[in-house]
């Protein structure tokens, strides 16, 4: 049982409880009101996770899109939700994975950073012979 779960389950013993004050039961109902008029107008809204299976990306990578505010954060009875609505432009938008491709300058300044950390002899052993370095690839691939 996470955190989360916890707190909503102690809030929901305490609303039954007599002696619970009305002020705490107001907010909570409050808060759920809230709740239902945000899934009205995101048309519904869904955990990180969902979402994550959604996107086909990880977790993490949601959470990153709602730091960078590409989707916003709804917080309710302690648990984040993300808009499902955001989630499906985002998904229909079809945004390429990875970084963009590297253009010009800085391409030719990546190939330097690369080639400086090289081995030279093999450079140009694998240049000559292209099977040593078909042989080096698969010694990497068993690593």
């Amino acid at each position: 049982m996470t955190a989360a779960d916890s707190l909503i389950l102690s809030a929901t013993a305490e609303l039954r409880e007599p002696k619970a004050g009305e002020k705490k039961r107001r907010g909570l109902l409050e808060e759920l009101r809230a709740m239902s008029r945000a899934m009205q107008e995101e048309e519904g809204l869904i955990n990180h996770a969902q979402a994550a299976l959604v996107l086909d990306v990880s977790t993490r990578r949601v959470g990153e899109l709602v730091e960078t505010g590409i989707f916003r954060r709804f917080e309710f009875l302690g648990r984040t939700y993300v808009s499902v609505k955001e989630v499906m432009a985002r998904r229909e938008a079809d945004v390429k994975n990875g970084r963009p491709p590297r253009h010009g300058l800085a391409r030719v300044k990546a190939g330097v950073g690369i080639a400086a950390k090289y081995d030279l002899p093999n450079l140009a052993m694998e240049t000559i012979l292209p099977e040593v370095g078909e042989k080096r690839e698969k010694q990497n691939r068993k690593k």
